[in-house]
């Protein structure tokens, strides 16, 4: 495929990809002002809904609170409380029945709510709607009514009866939501105010005709709704918890719905706002055609300029490619032979002169690492030589001392033996806690072997370490250093241990010698060296191999530090007269120790 049928497709894919991307945040930009409009409005009604419904029940019980407030009621009611009369007729004549009716009678009453209505455990009812039609049933039953063990024994509180069929209606039972109370003293009955279901539908009417509104009680009864037969289970359920703002769930029918969850602050009841929309559709509705809009003129404009631009781009491209094919070793320092037009064409050339430049020297560095790793590989053969001589020789002595009838020698290049095979091991560079004791051990018994009495040592490591890591003769090294550098103008009996611990957040292993202990000098050296060392260590690893060099303590911390860094324990402890200690441990777990 040619270069500039190569640019066109490219650009075409970048127009592509270009416009996908503006869409994409415009369709997101649109779908989140679309959220927040709606989002905005549904939290409007639903505040204007709630605080009408609190308004309506707060009338209501504050007519309950107005009737009882009256003294010459309670004494009225206190009579009807006990009254038995033979007939109804005698019942609704009765004075005491006379003073209720008036008092539940008043113009308020009968013109804002659908019934108020007194009754007993004697099955006296008394309503204010005692006109045809919605006069209530005079046979109506104390024991047979069906809210009764709701509102008893709650101690005069107001009670919340959601949407139920009247239950006095003689001849009319309109669905109705009720207030009822408990009159306290002297089982005085109850007082009950309903507002019908046509009046809520009326005063819940919205010109929103996609909103639905659920009050339901904190028991989760259903309270009001427009449609009586309305699920509220389900929405309950979804809604569950202490969800802020509006959220998207599914109604009966599995449909995406918005609902927003209010609880009331002056009532026993929740308002679940409903909002049949689905969001996502509405703004694909409004953003894809201008995206694809966008993308048509995107893609027109692009592959015009892709067009006339290739022309001018294909020639002195095609001038650096015949430069580049015909660039070998023995020419790799010519210069193109044409004048490039193109000035980032030519800045590439440029680079591509430097590449060669940088091949050419990379090829020498190559012919002397060559050198260089033919000579290492020679040293490690030459290594590998000299551990084998020298078990030989051991062979030899070991042998002699048999011929001797000498087992001391036997058992002395026994131990060497093992301690030469442990230490020209070149194939790992870490061995585990357990082979660095028995390394330490063998050479501890050569020292024996020497010192005879004038020594003596102790080896108590937990067993939870002796899988731990470490870099390979460590405690050998320490060890060694305590024997030497120790008991130098000491005529003591050398006494080492070595214990081993394993803590909560670390593990430690203490190497302890009676010497004659370190100066302070000496020891603020040391300390000096390990801290240079862990700079260097930290800046240029590589280089700080190579000149730390010897065996000593700043060697061995610095083996240490470059296998466990910042988890490392090393610290030396030493008097003059008191011995020193050398202890090694890691930190786990993050923690400080």
């Amino acid at each position: 495929m040619k270069f500039q049928k190569k640019i066109i497709i490219v650009y075409m894919l970048f127009s592509i990809v270009v416009t996908v991307i503006f869409g994409s945040v415009y369709y997101a930009l649109n779908v989140r002002q679309y959220k927040e409009r709606e989002y905005t409005n549904i939290s409007t009604v639903s505040n204007v809904k709630l605080q009408q419904m609190e308004s309506l029940l707060s009338g209501m019980e504050g007519v309950i609170t107005y009737f009882l407030s009256d003294v010459d009621i309670l004494d009225a009611l206190q009579e009807f409380a006990v009254l038995d009369a033979d007939t109804y007729e005698e019942m609704y004549f009765h004075d005491a029945s006379a003073a209720i009716r008036t008092k539940l009678s008043t113009y308020y009453l009968m013109d804002e709510y659908y019934r108020a209505i007194v009754f007993n455990e004697n099955n006296n009812v008394i309503s204010n709607t005692n006109y045809t039609g919605m006069a209530p049933a005079i046979n109506a039953s104390y024991e047979n009514y069906p809210w009764k063990d709701k509102v008893s024994n709650k101690g005069g509180k107001d009670v919340l009866i959601g949407l139920h069929e009247d239950d006095w209606g003689n001849k009319k039972k309109p669905y109705v939501i009720s207030v009822v109370k408990e009159i306290q003293g002297m089982q005085m009955g109850y007082i009950e105010i309903q507002q019908s279901k046509e009046h809520l539908d009326q005063m819940f009417a919205d010109q929103e005709e996609n909103i639905t509104y659920l009050f339901v009680t904190k028991e989760g009864e259903l309270l009001y709704s427009a449609d009586e037969g309305v699920e509220v289970d389900g929405y309950l359920e979804q809604m569950e918890g202490d969800i802020q703002g509006v959220r998207e769930i599914k109604n009966e029918a599995g449909q995406k719905v918005l609902c927003l969850k209010q609880e009331s602050k002056t009532q026993d009841m929740i308002l679940l706002t409903i909002a049949n929309v689905n969001i996502g559709k509405s703004a694909a509705k409004a953003s894809l055609p201008v995206s694809i809009l966008l993308l048509v003129g995107l893609l027109g404009l692009s592959l015009g300029y892709v067009y006339l631009t290739s022309r001018q781009l294909t020639r002195p491209i095609r001038q650096l490619q015949r430069f580049m094919e015909t660039t070998h070793l023995d020419n790799i320092e010519a210069e193109i032979p044409e004048k490039i037009s193109n000035d980032e064409i030519e800045s590439l050339y440029v680079a591509y002169k430097d590449v060669l430049e940088r091949l050419n020297e990379s090829m020498l560095k190559e012919k002397r690492m060559s050198l260089l790793q033919l000579q290492a590989q020679f040293d490690l053969l030459q290594a590998q030589v000299n551990p084998h001589f020298i078990y030989n020789v051991l062979n030899v002595i070991s042998n002699r001392g048999v011929l001797s009838d000498d087992e001391v020698i036997c058992d002395i290049c026994k131990e060497l033996a093992e301690m030469l095979r442990y230490a020209t091991n070149t194939k790992d560079k870490y061995a585990t806690v357990h082979d660095e004791i028995e390394y330490m051990e063998s050479y501890l018994k050569l020292l024996k072997y020497r010192y005879d009495y004038k020594l003596s040592y102790e080896i108590d490591v937990d067993q939870g370490i002796q899988d731990r890591i470490l870099p390979k003769i460590v405690l050998q090294q320490i060890v060694e250093n305590a024997a030497v550098h120790g008991y130098r103008q000491s005529a003591e009996v050398i006494e080492i241990s070595v214990t081993g611990h394993l803590g909560e957040h670390e593990w430690y292993i203490r190497v302890h010698d009676n010497g004659s202990g370190i100066s302070k000098e000496r020891l603020l050296g040391i300390m000096d060296s390990i801290e240079s060392v862990r700079n260097k260590l930290t800046y240029d690893r590589s280089n700080v191999e190579l000149e730390i060099g010897g065996m000593g303590l700043v060697n061995i911390y610095a083996r240490l530090y470059m296998l466990y860094t910042e988890s490392l324990i090393f610290k030396i402890e030493s008097e003059e007269l008191g011995g020193t200690d050398v202890i090694i441990g890691v930190k786990e777990c993050g923690t400080d120790v």
